[in-house]
């Protein structure tokens, strides 16, 4: 969507009635009129949207510049255009136009203030792809011929005019002119141009009518009714974005009306998922709380005399192991019966291949054997391991002098 922005300095803004265009991508107009911003609310919402900034508050010069890159040359501009500047250059943003073939370029100078103002009040009708181009290179132009539109209300009237690919100014004046006035200032401020200009249907005959009275004019001004279908295809070939200089700061932040609902759904996947999670957390957990709570059962149907003190299973186990050993059975994992059938192995054994065995220890149900490292012992580990095997018994190498020798089941 296009809109006609007033100037910063204009009593229209922000609750008066604005020119606005409403477009296809390639570019045909679907609507057009005249309304408030909280009228298009909707609009914008939904649209790309293309501010034309008022020729008044958009200063366009022409330098000659030095041959640099492109990125020295942005952090140079500003001491380059100061000279050209009545206002302070640290309040102003400056954008650089494409290379031309005479190998200047034109630098487009705004207020910041008034840019970052039209931002944040768009931002808040919902609009999330903003642009902001000048005006006056809206304007249709031929060489050799200036293009001018004038916007005459009651109380102000804003004149602007293009006189080059890249140049062009604009006049707003605080109350209305008289037709000839208006008609001098487009003559002075075009030089020798010819004028071509472009009007509201409701101003085209008494201007018609002041053309008349003077030959000069008669023969040097062209006359044709204004229109979006005019300003929409230089408006479209227009490089410069006033917006861009905002970029590090209001115009990069991430716009939440448009992400609202991507986000909300995705708010709702996750949602569902946390609750589906800890659906089965909590139906595991009552699963091993049952498990548990009938291992305990069984536990004190078999030693109802004695009270749990660990978890049941491994209770179990050990007064099962107890048992056995009260009744002259070993258990597999007894310190008595690895240590006799180690012995009994290792005692098989070439002694003079085997390293020497400096300790030997009980601990967690296994045999720590502590060696004399020894270099040449690969082969011997591995003919110790398939005895051990044949015992049922595991080696594994803890490092060079700890081994440790358990029951493989």
């Amino acid at each position: 969507m296009y809109l006609h922005v007033p100037s910063r300095h204009s009593q229209a803004w922000p609750h008066g009635a604005f020119s606005y265009a409403a477009c296809r991508d390639d570019g045909s107009i679907i609507r057009e009129g005249s309304a408030t911003l909280s009228e298009l609310a909707a609009t914008v919402l939904r649209a790309n949207l293309v501010l034309l900034i008022a020729a008044a508050d958009v200063t366009l010069l022409e330098l000659k510049t030095p041959p640099m890159s492109e990125a020295k040359l942005k952090m140079a501009l500003p001491n380059l255009v100061e000279d050209q500047l009545m206002c302070d250059v640290r309040e102003c943003v400056l954008i650089l136009a494409a290379k031309s073939d005479s190998g200047s370029r034109t630098v487009a100078v705004a207020q910041r203030e008034w840019l970052q103002k039209l931002h944040a009040h768009f931002v808040a009708l919902g609009a999330s792809q903003i642009r902001a181009i000048p005006a006056q290179l809206c304007l249709p132009w031929n060489k050799d011929q200036c293009s001018v539109t004038l916007d005459d209300q009651r109380s102000e009237a804003s004149l602007t005019l293009r006189n080059g690919a890249q140049s062009g100014m604009g006049i707003l004046q605080e109350s209305a002119q008289s037709v000839e006035t208006w008609l001098t200032a487009m003559t002075m401020l075009a030089g020798p141009l010819a004028i071509h200009l472009l009007l509201p249907a409701g101003l085209i005959r008494p201007y018609q009518e002041a053309l008349q009275t003077n030959p000069v004019w008669l023969e040097r001004i062209t006359m044709s009714e204004s229109s979006w279908a005019a300003t929409l295809g230089p408006a479209r070939t227009v490089s410069i974005n006033l917006m861009a200089a905002l970029q590090g700061s209001q115009s990069s932040q991430i716009q939440w009306q448009v992400w609202r609902w991507p986000v909300m759904l995705a708010a709702l996947v996750m949602l569902v998922n946390i609750v589906g999670l800890n659906y089965d957390y909590w139906n595991l957990k009552r699963e091993a709380q049952a498990l548990k709570q009938n291992m305990l059962q069984t536990y004190r149907t078999s030693f109802p005399k004695e009270t749990v003190v660990v978890y049941p299973l491994e209770q179990m186990r050990k007064n099962l192991d107890l048992a056995q050993r009260n009744s002259g059975q070993a258990s597999p994992d007894d310190f008595t019966l690895l240590l006799s059938e180690f012995g009994a192995v290792w005692n098989s054994m070439n002694a003079a291949e085997l390293p020497k065995l400096v300790s030997v220890e009980y601990k967690d149900r296994a045999l720590v054997l502590q060696l004399k490292a020894e270099t040449g012992q690969q082969d011997m580990q591995k003919n110790l391991q398939a005895a051990l095997d044949s015992k049922g018994l595991v080696l594994k190498k803890i490092n060079a002098e700890v081994w440790q020798v358990r029951n493989a089941r």
